[in-house]
């Protein structure tokens, strides 16, 4: 029965670890969205927020911001 709950924290510990990595990409994006407002450079943003510019050029065409 050990054996079962180290398998069942595990992978719990893998979804909490999965959804804490989603939530930090949408915040960086959302960051991203503003900063575009702002006219910030690509490269200033993508820095910022560890996006990379190919990421940032493609939250700002998807919300036309550029």
């Amino acid at each position: 029965m050990s054996e079962m709950c180290e398998v069942i924290e595990r992978y719990k510990a893998e979804g909490i670890a999965e959804g804490m990595a989603k939530g930090m990409a949408e915040r960086s994006a959302e960051v991203a969205i503003e900063l575009l407002k702002e006219k910030l450079s690509i490269e200033m943003i993508a820095r910022a927020t560890k996006l990379t510019v190919e990421q940032v050029k493609e939250i700002g065409k998807k919300n036309a911001l550029i």
